[in-house]
């Protein structure tokens, strides 16, 4: 039988989103990825329907921050590129992947500007 979670008078709840803490997933990312990772990079999302990517991005004449979501597929052992998102500013910004348990990572497929530096962080729901 599915694991259902029940109230106090026995019956089925409603979905519930429990988000996992907030984790790192890149560090100090200061040029574009000229190529995949590793499959040991990417974030194990099992049991989990979405990554939220925190990105946090410093740097000096920033116009343009191109990311893009990659999924793994074990069957071919190859990452897939999913949507890409651009950020035109330096700051915080937060990004929503629908995963459904597959191994995610964040690329940057792009930049225009003098330097940056990138952080991320994820947390899963």
């Amino acid at each position: 039988m599915t694991n259902v979670r029940l109230d106090a008078n026995g019956m089925p709840k409603a979905p519930v989103y429990d988000a996992t803490a907030p984790l790192a997933h890149r560090s100090a990312v200061t040029a574009v990825d000229g190529a995949d990772p590793a499959e040991s990079a990417g974030i194990d999302t099992s049991g989990y329907r979405e990554c939220r990517l925190d990105l946090d991005l410093s740097g000096v004449g920033v116009t343009s921050l191109e990311v893009q979501a990659l999924f793994w597929n074990p069957r071919v052992s190859a990452w897939f590129g999913g949507g890409r998102y651009s950020v035109t500013s330096t700051g915080r910004h937060a990004l929503l992947v629908a995963c459904r348990g597959q191994k995610v990572f964040l690329k940057v497929t792009g930049f225009s500007g003098t330097s940056f530096s990138l952080g991320v962080d994820y947390c899963l729901s």
